[in-house]
């Protein structure tokens, strides 16, 4: 029978395998890049089904140095090809050419086949992106990344300020300078601000930064927008 130091180790040895399993998956998520998440191609889903499956490994067994060999093996591999598709041919091989869907507003419904798309969610994808009509699309086009980009007729092209000929002040990029009650002060010397500017600006409006859940200032204009919480 097992006694309770022995289970008591054994739950401690598979919390600390958790822990480090954890923290080193999301390492090599993060070293495998920001489009292994936002725009996954055909390698990266591949990967993030062999590091699941490969981080699970010593959860339910004992091989626990072997599976983070594995996993650096992986990941390098994973580096590797994305450097190859730096290249055309590996861009070729590895993510593939768009396809096109529709062009001239007809459909291509050979390509259409060919890429195992039916015709209700061709539809679907263009009424999501706000073109209810066929007729109103120029083109659109399947990505490598499995999304499908729109390019509208001329005539169904949405009125720009450049079209209108309006100016516009540019006022620059929003940083945030306090996030949920807590100034941010790297954001403020990117701004050219001190932290006793940003309480001095809070103040004046009766304010303590643990009353804001959310301010920001825009680069070039310099404006201050704050968004209070409710209780305040």
């Amino acid at each position: 029978m097992v006694n309770l130091n022995t289970m008591e180790r054994i739950t401690l040895i598979l919390l600390i395998k958790v822990l480090v399993l954890y923290l080193i998956t999301i390492a090599a998520m993060r070293l495998m890049g920001k489009s292994t998440i936002v725009q996954m191609t055909p390698y990266d889903l591949v990967a993030i089904i062999i590091v699941g499956t490969i981080a699970s490994e010593p959860l339910i067994s004992t091989k626990f140095w072997p599976t983070i060999a594995a996993l650096v093996f992986l990941v390098g591999l994973h580096v590797l090809f994305s450097f190859m598709t730096l290249s055309q041919w590996g861009n070729r091989f590895f993510l593939g050419e768009p396809t096109l869907l529709i062009k001239n507003g007809e459909i291509l419904e050979d390509n259409l086949e060919k890429s195992k798309i039916s015709l209700i969610q061709l539809t679907s994808i263009l009424r999501s992106q706000g073109y209810p009509k066929i007729s109103d699309v120029d083109y659109a086009m399947l990505e490598p990344i499995g999304e499908v980009s729109i390019i509208p007729k001329v005539e169904n092209t949405p009125v720009t300020v450049e079209h209108l000929n309006l100016t516009i002040d540019d006022e620059g990029l929003p940083i945030s300078v306090i996030v949920d009650g807590k100034i941010q002060i790297r954001n403020l010397r990117l701004l050219g601000k001190s932290k006793e500017w940003l309480e001095t600006q809070l103040t004046n409006s009766n304010l303590h930064h643990k009353d804001v859940i959310f301010a920001y200032m825009t680069e070039k204009a310099k404006k201050l927008v704050i968004s209070k919480r409710e209780k305040a």
